[in-house]
């Protein structure tokens, strides 16, 4: 299995890089993704709640082979949650801009242990399972993966187990911490139109979600 294939373009990396640019004037190029998201019905039915796609712009200034370039880059991300499970899908649309033939996106030529601590800083900062959830980027390991159609194309989605630790709520309006809950995660990227879609499911290795998961991936629109 080709994680690069996989992780390629996990949305909304914390830099970007443009490699091979000899030849290219100073400038500044703009990449603005399309929005990519579940169909509410599809949400509901599943026992999700979800939320409209949000923007968010990466401004880098930069400098390679003595070219000087600003790079802004538009991604989209929505977040949809079972609150009865814990379960989670996140949906990204990252672009997928070249200068001078090269993609601006750092993640397509990282090797494979960057891909993943780069997914695991997005999970945590997006508090992918609720609140207070940090996933471990030194426990990860890949359990196996299932092709699945997403968008039209067969997508191979990679399954990993790691674990989490989580603030939960008690009930009585107060929330704990628990920690070393051990979670499955579920991670496939497509190459739509001009930009990448990244989607990232997860839940508790104890529930038997896998299959509401993996259904919403399908439903992904773009």
């Amino acid at each position: 299995m080709e994680r690069r294939e996989l992780l390629a373009a996990v949305a909304a990396s914390t830099s970007l890089a443009v490699a091979g640019c000899s030849g290219v004037e100073d400038g500044s190029f703009e990449f603005d993704a399309k929005p990519a998201s579940i169909p509410a019905a599809a949400v509901t039915e599943a026992g999700y709640e979800g939320e409209s796609p949000q923007s968010f712009t990466i401004d880098e200034r930069l400098e390679a082979s003595g070219v000087n370039v600003e790079v802004s880059a538009t991604t989209w991300l929505a977040g949809y949650e079972n609150p009865d499970n814990g379960s989670a899908v996140f949906v990204a649309s990252t672009p997928d801009g070249k200068v001078a033939g090269q993609s601006v996106n750092p993640l397509v030529r990282a090797d494979e242990g960057d891909l993943i601590r780069r997914l695991v800083e997005q999970v945590n900062q997006r508090d992918v399972g609720g609140g207070g959830t940090e996933i471990k980027a030194d426990d990860i390991k890949d359990v196996g993966s299932e092709t699945r159609t997403i968008l039209g194309e067969e997508v191979e989605i990679s399954i990993l187990e790691t674990t989490i630790d989580a603030e939960v709520e008690t009930g009585d309006g107060q929330s704990s911490e628990v920690e070393g809950v051990p979670v499955y995660l579920y991670v496939g990227t497509v190459q739509h139109e001009e930009d990448v879609i990244a989607i990232v499911g997860v839940h508790p290795t104890e529930i038997d979600a896998s299959e509401s998961v993996l259904s919403l991936m399908e439903q992904v629109e773009h």
